[in-house]
Formats: structure tokens, sequence, C-alpha cells
């Protein structure tokens, strides 16, 4: 044999050897089954530049969820594996979590709601949204029962938003409830309050002059117009802006809006009028003048104290609020003040 023949026939051999080596690497690829001999094998006959970073075969992971793996310098068509969904596709994630049939999930359940009459809106919205596969339907409960939306002209269903138009404290105020739900399942809503805000006028009606001794002890009474909500007490002394400070002998209840003076003197003689304040719209309105004067008849001897203020039986508070509690008591000889 020639020695020009002698050398093409090592590089044949040559060029089987490495395209063996390519084959042999190529069954170790993720996604193979490979024995651990096959390994050792790759690992004893693969030159070392097979392991370089410019022969390595590089991997992607599309969107489309395989692995293409491909190499300029290997022939024929690129082979694909099975991967999981890549997360750096957050869209093409969501697509496919679309795809997947599942009940409702809330997203915004509905609120309390503070209607106030004198408002210029004329409609009230309960919004409630739920996802879901395939889209939910929302039917609306108040009071416990379904409401039927075709037996009042005032109500309308958009998406899962319940309007009323209109709306009446008499028809529509309490609690409420949104339900949705699909052929997986349904779910039911927190319950929230509808409730009106408004403030009545006090009675017209002239009030009655309340006469003690000096150092007695006295209740004026607020007696408040209707209201909703909550109503804020003060009391104005002969004319507005004076307002009766509190102080150890003079307390308002925020409870009933009564005006307590433990000891009357000289200088409390005069005219009172309660004054009360929406605490949502915050309207406000004036009772009738009481008058204060101080009989002639003496000066009120020492009495024992008497609680005219009682603490409730039970008070019902969330962790971390503020709780206040009123207790007054009536007497000359001693007052107390706790609040």
């Amino acid at each position: 044999m020639s020695s020009e023949e002698k050398f093409l026939l090592k590089s044949s051999k040559n060029s089987f050897y490495h395209y063996h080596s390519f084959t042999e690497y190529s069954g170790a690829l993720p996604g193979l089954p490979t024995s651990y001999a096959a390994l050792q094998r790759i690992k004893k006959s693969s030159p070392s530049s097979l392991y370089g970073s410019r022969t390595r075969p590089r991997y992607s992971s599309p969107s489309l969820g395989t692995l293409s793996v491909s190499s300029p310098s290997w022939r024929g068509a690129p082979q694909h594996y099975y991967s999981p969904i890549n997360l750096y596709h957050p869209s093409d994630a969501f697509k496919q979590d679309e795809s997947v049939d599942y009940g409702p999930v809330f997203m915004q359940e509905p609120d309390d709601i503070i209607f106030p009459t004198d408002s210029d809106e004329k409609k009230v919205a309960l919004n409630c949204e739920a996802r879901g596969n395939p889209i939910p339907n929302y039917r609306w409960l108040r009071n416990g029962t379904e409401i039927d939306l075709e037996s009042d002209y005032r109500y309308s269903l958009i998406d899962g938003a319940f309007i009323i138009s209109n709306p009446s404290e008499a028809k529509d105020s309490g609690h409420y409830q949104c339900l949705a739900a699909n052929t997986f399942g349904s779910i039911l809503s927190r319950e929230v309050v509808l409730q009106f805000a408004y403030l009545g006028n006090f009675s017209g009606r002239t009030r009655s002059a309340v006469s003690v001794r000096e150092g007695q002890g006295v209740v004026l009474l607020c007696s408040p117009p209707p209201h909703s909500p909550e109503i804020i007490y003060s009391w104005i002394f002969n004319e507005f802006p004076s307002f009766v400070a509190e102080d150890s002998r003079r307390f308002i209840s925020q409870e009933t809006g009564n005006l307590y003076i433990s000891k009357v003197q000289a200088s409390d003689v005069g005219s009172y009028i309660c004054l009360v304040k929406n605490t949502v719209t915050n309207a406000r309105v004036l009772s009738p003048p009481t008058p204060l004067t101080l009989r002639d008849d003496g000066v009120m001897g020492e009495y024992e104290p008497k609680i005219e203020v009682h603490f409730p039986f039970t008070v019902t508070a969330a962790k971390g609020t503020t709780v206040k509690m009123e207790c007054f008591a009536l007497g000359k000889s001693s007052c107390f003040l706790c609040h």
C-alpha cells in the first residue's frame, strides 16, 4: 500500500471516528434514556473539544414548550423534546391556563354602602366580579333570598354588578350577597350592608324649662330626630357658637345625646340647644331650646352620688380598635367621670 493510500485510509477512519463520537454524544442529551456505561464511553472516546462551548449543541426553550437540538455541524433534521411551559412567557402561560376549565374565583367582592338619601346620584351599584372557565353567571341575594331581576324595573345587572335605580330605604336597605356560578361550581360572596344616610328634623314643639336648686344635678334630654348612621352630639349654650365644654361637672353622652351637669351653678343658668351632625352627610340640625333656671327655695343639700350613665353589659370590638364606654354620676358630695 502506497503512502498516499495509507493517508487516505487514516483520514477516512478519523472521519468515521468523529462522526461516531457525535452520534454517541447526541444519545446523552437530556430527555433521552442513556445508560451509565454509554456515558463512560463518551468520556473516554470523545475528544475534549466536543465539550467546548463552540461545538457544544445549543438548547432553546421556545414558548411552544419544546426543545430544539441542532448544530450546524450535524446533518439531518433537528430533534424535538417536550419541556415544561416557559415561565418567562407569562402571556403564553395565561393562554394555556384559560384553556383549562375551572370553577369561579372572586376577583372583586361587594363592599358595604351608605347611600345619602339627598344625593344627586340616583343609582346604587353593588360590584362583583369573578373569574372562571366557562365564564360565570351572577345572581344576587337580599337578606338571604334570591332577587328576581324581573320583579322590579329599577333592577339591572351589568356584568356582575347589581344596579338599583332610585334606591329606597324601605325597599332596598338590607344585607346583600353575590353568587357566581358556572358548570364547575359556585361561590357566595361575603355579606355586605346597604344602608341609607339621612338626618331628620327635631320636633318643633316648645320644650319646657328645667328648674333646679343650686348644687343639684340635672339631665337635659336631647331626644334626637330619626337618623342613619351614627350622629355626633354637642350642645350650644345660649347662642351659637358658644358650645358647652365638657369637664368634671358637665358630660355629653354620645350614646343618647343627653347633657349631664352634676352640680348646677348660677353660671349654668341659660338656654341649651342640642346640635346633631350626621357623620356621613355632615348635615346638622338644631333642637328647640331648653331653658335652665334656678329655684328660689334654697340651696340643694349634700346627697349621695347616683350613677345616671351606665356601662353596657357587653361591648364587642375588633382587636386593635379603640373602645369608649360611658359612665357618669350626679351628686353634690362627689362626682366621677370616665370614658
